[in-house]
């Protein structure tokens, strides 16, 4: 029976869009004996609405269906951005209802719930949620609900047939995060439960929503090499943890190319940019250990931080103080390990074609060269660090 790589574009998204990077990913699993399941998203999906959300469930049932007409697979890769990211998760509860010995690997990007309108286009699948449901049915999503046995936590947790998760996590300064709806559903906000222990990994980028995770082919000269740089990590966390744990191969640059891309993300956002050329003036790293009380440069007039929604999965973050460095995530990390000899090498022979070729590397280790000065404050802080968290969950 034939495995599947199904993905859920996010609002208004249409997942054959050329910039869009989910045909690429499909044709290298397709390689590995995949069959692709390619979903668009709320508003580019034959009616639903990217406003409202309100369709959602018609998109997962079209992906079921697909799914159901080829048999029992084995192994299943679902990826979903935005709105789609939380499709993928109640996708994979319905899986393990109508094929519980499949094995799935889920890549939710940015997975949230949408802004919505009395509740049409909520994912909250309760029954007693709005008057709708008081006095009948609320058609698709009930559909869905009632077909597959789906119980009321289902976008929020993390069912046993999932072998691996993934998810990705915007950082972006203002109030953004504020609004109903963009709360990102993820283990490190504690709001998806059932989690095993090494089954998940979670990767923090500076940037918006939309843009920063937008996943696009924009490899052309004269393309935005912020958005670029976001959607070539973003590939390369995907590659990276489909291969280690199974579940075949995707195509991605290699350590050196991948490192640089995080170095931009890195100086942009030292440079108080999140993407979108937007120059806030505000950098989420500098923030992780600009002050003694770990959270304070949020408190200002300045800089809202919606306290338990955007602004806390973590800009005071763990890579940041823990890696003695500005590193962007545990993967930028991971790739500049990987890298060291490469660069010190560099370095020792004064080869200046590689930092000129990866012209973002030199600018970030020129930045990270004060990082250590403080080394026992920063420890300090760490400590105060974790007590918040220990105190906010």
């Amino acid at each position: 029976m034939p495995n599947y790589a199904v993905f859920f574009a996010g609002s208004g998204q249409r997942v054959t869009d050329p910039k869009h990077v989910y045909v690429d990913w499909a044709g290298d699993l397709a390689q590995h004996g995949y069959s692709e399941v390619l979903c668009d998203g709320v508003g580019a999906f034959d009616g639903t609405s990217a406003h409202t959300g309100a369709g959602w469930a018609t998109i997962v049932q079209h992906a079921m269906t697909t799914v159901e007409s080829g048999g029992s697979p084995d192994r299943v890769i679902v990826v979903g951005m935005s709105r789609g990211g939380v499709q993928a998760m109640i996708f994979a509860h319905c899986m393990r209802h109508q094929f519980p010995a499949a094995k799935l690997f889920v890549f939710a990007i940015d997975p949230v719930q949408g802004a919505h309108i009395q509740n049409k286009g909520s994912f909250d699948l309760r029954d007693n949620r709005n008057l709708v449901r008081r006095f009948g049915r609320r058609g698709s999503r009930d559909d869905l609900k009632d077909r597959y046995r789906l119980s009321d936590a289902a976008p929020n947790t993390v069912p046993a047939n999932v072998e691996f998760y993934l998810t990705a996590l915007m950082q972006f300064r203002g109030n953004t995060r504020k609004f109903w709806g963009f709360t990102p559903q993820a283990p490190s906000l504690n709001n998806i439960n059932g989690l095993r222990i090494n089954a998940h990994a979670t990767y923090e980028i500076p940037g918006d929503h939309g843009f920063g995770v937008y996943t696009g082919n924009e490899g052309a000269a004269g393309v935005n090499q912020s958005r670029h740089a976001r959607g070539r990590v973003t590939r390369e966390m995907f590659a990276t943890h489909c291969r280690e744990h199974g579940f075949g191969y995707v195509d991605f640059d290699n350590p050196l190319v991948a490192l640089n891309h995080y170095c931009r993300i890195a100086n942009e956002d030292l440079g108080g940019s999140q993407g979108q050329s937007k120059a806030s003036g505000h950098s989420f790293l500098k923030a992780s250990r600009a002050a003694r009380t770990w959270g304070s440069p949020f408190e200002t007039p300045s800089a809202p931080h919606g306290w338990a929604k955007g602004r806390g999965h973590m800009v005071a973050c763990t890579q940041a103080i823990a890696g003695k460095g500005y590193f962007v995530n545990a993967r930028h990390r991971a790739l500049y390990r990987l890298c060291r000899p490469v660069i010190d090498d560099c370095i020792l022979h004064n080869r200046g074609e590689m930092f000129a070729r990866q012209d973002q590397i030199q600018p970030w280790l020129a930045a990270n060269a004060s990082f250590a000065e403080h080394a026992e404050q920063d420890r300090e802080r760490y400590r105060e660090f974790l007590t918040m968290l220990a105190e906010m969950f």
